[in-house]
């Protein structure tokens, strides 16, 4: 462990801890794939076209800044500075969304859509310019065998602060309470505006050393054109790139449209989607536990197996959820023995995608050094631009005919195919030329 990991990693695992734990929590409170599925329908009609634009965009906005921002931070010896800039930005419009939806209101849906999606993307973008130096900071002060406790941290006390989200959800989305339509997600935005400011300002108090770094910016079409060559020479990130790709591909024609083919076909409450949102949490946090003992002690590629198993499983039980009757399942409850089975299907999607996060994130760390970390992670992202809208590809295949099953078999196929591209990947830290070369 170098000098300056020892003297830094205590401070920022817990201070990165609390970052996660808190981020998390806000993020369930509008969660993109359960609680903005519900918004976009019930505020559109119903259309899953406008769920699909929805997501598109929050992933687009994700990725397109580290695609052309690799070569500034390549050139700088500190990432705080633009992870603070970035917060200050994310704070401004979270807060901007709750008063948008305070003050225009269902009287105007277009409108509201449209703004909400436009702040969302901006939310997003700004997320994006944080990406490199979150993973930078990480990378530089983190050891690898801490990394595993440190995201498992992350992801187990981050699951459950989000499982007392999910709660609150549940009982805001349930119609008895009295909140109405469009002010019970107005109070949801607030809150996660609230908890995204802790969150995020736990991390601007992280130390970070400064790191070797270019004396020249180098011009964007040069640090493009690196990029490839990484990726040509490192046979791991090839297959890393791969697997990620196919998990764009899965996931996008998934996770978005569980909740309204649970809702639309299924016929399940929709006051069950904060219970969806909690079975993930928890299964995602509780996973997590597993995740990173099996990273910091075995390694990131048996994460990555499992989560491609996880990811041939998921959409494989969709399929199978029309042929559960919809008998009682707990007297009282409210819940029925189909509405139960989607709770399970939300089970298997927190396996998956905690595993997808911890090991992908873990994986990226190990294979990339300090110097070229930025431009690991633009190439990375920026191949991943083009199925940024692969959600609303989704939707469309969908339609207003309602074919949710022919978008679960793709997913299917692109399952089975990061499965196999998971199981070509190497073990870093057990291969004799563990970095790759320089460009």
């Amino acid at each position: 462990m170098d000098k300056e990991q020892t003297e830094l990693a205590p401070r920022n695992i817990v201070l990165g801890v609390i970052n996660g734990t808190l981020i998390w929590a806000s993020q369930a409170f509008l969660d993109p794939t359960t609680v903005l599925t519900v918004f976009a329908l019930d505020l559109m009609g119903g259309a899953v076209i406008w769920v699909g634009i929805l997501i598109s965009l929050i992933t687009m906005g994700t990725y397109w800044p580290q695609a052309i921002l690799a070569n500034v931070f390549e050139s700088q010896p500190r990432y705080m500075p633009y992870y603070r800039l970035s917060t200050v930005v994310r704070v401004i419009i979270r807060f901007g969304i709750w008063l948008v939806i305070v003050f225009v209101g269902a009287s105007q849906p277009l409108t509201l859509f449209v703004v909400v999606a436009v702040l969302l993307f901006a939310f997003a973008s700004a997320a994006g310019v944080a990406t490199t130096p979150f993973f930078g900071i990480i990378g530089d002060t983190i050891p690898v065998t801490w990394r595993g406790k440190f995201f498992g941290l992350r992801f187990v006390l981050g699951g459950l602060a989000s499982l007392g989200a999910g709660l609150y959800v549940r009982h805001v989305l349930t119609e008895t309470t009295g909140f109405t339509f469009p002010d019970n997600y107005a109070h949801l935005a607030l809150l996660t505006a609230i908890t995204g400011l802790v969150g995020w300002g736990a991390f601007c108090f992280m130390k970070e050393w400064p790191h070797p770094s270019r004396v020249r910016r180098l011009p964007l079409g040069t640090q493009l054109a690196r990029g490839p060559r990484l990726f040509r020479r490192n046979a791991n990130f090839r297959r890393l790139v791969r697997v990620r790709a196919f998990f764009e591909i899965a996931q996008a024609l998934c996770l978005p449209f569980i909740v309204p083919f649970a809702v639309q076909v299924g016929a399940v409450a929709k006051g069950l989607v904060g219970l969806f949102l909690i079975a993930r949490m928890l299964s995602f946090s509780g996973a997590s536990i597993l995740w990173s003992h099996i990273s910091d002690n075995i390694g990131n590629r048996l994460v990555l197996l499992i989560s491609g198993i996880c990811a041939v499983a998921l959409p494989a039980m969709i399929l199978l959820a029309p042929r559960i009757p919809q008998a009682p399942l707990l007297p009282g409850s409210g819940v029925d023995l189909r509405g139960g089975y989607f709770v399970l299907v939300f089970v298997v999607a927190g396996l998956f995608l905690s595993s997808q996060f911890l090991g992908q994130n873990n994986y990226l760390l190990e294979i990339s050094d300090g110097r070229t970390r930025p431009t690991y992670l633009g190439f990375y992202f920026s191949i991943l631009i083009p199925l940024a809208w692969m959600p609303l590809v989704g939707s469309l295949v969908i339609g207003n005919a309602g074919r949710y099953q022919l978008g679960f078999v793709l997913s299917l196929v692109a399952g089975i195919a990061l499965l196999i591209n998971a199981v070509k990947l190497g073990e870093p830290r057990n291969e004799e030329q563990k970095r790759p070369p320089s460009v």
